[in-house]
């Protein structure tokens, strides 16, 4: 049986697959752009700068993943505390009703028994 963590990390590994392709097709694009504009092919990118926007929009990816995950927990937390809060509820008021109902055998049994003596 696969774990939560290992399910969690072949969504990521799908997740960065589908944002390398993304990247090679953003690429890609600006390229044919960029060489359809007179002047504008003809310079390349430094390494060092696509490696930093790169990494600047993995930063951005991560940041966006950090917070559904938090607002993810936050809501998990909310439903198991409204959970528990009903479980409670209906808890005491199943006891009430049983021990009212175990009050009226009692009266019911008393009240027989005056009857029979």
């Amino acid at each position: 049986m696969t774990s939560p963590q290992d399910k969690y990390a072949d969504v990521m590994r799908s997740s960065q697959e589908a944002v390398v392709e993304a990247f090679e097709s953003w690429t890609k694009n600006a390229q044919n752009a960029m060489t359809s504009v007179p002047g504008m092919g003809s310079a390349p990118v430094p390494p060092q700068e696509v490696i930093d926007q790169v990494f600047d929009f993995a930063g951005k990816l991560l940041e966006v993943q950090r917070d559904f995950a938090k607002s993810l927990a936050s809501t998990a937390a909310s439903a198991a505390q409204s959970a528990r809060d009903n479980t409670e509820s209906m808890s005491q008021a199943v006891r009430a009703h049983a021990e009212g109902t175990q009050q009226a055998v009692r009266d019911a049994a008393d009240g027989a028994r005056r009857t029979a003596e």
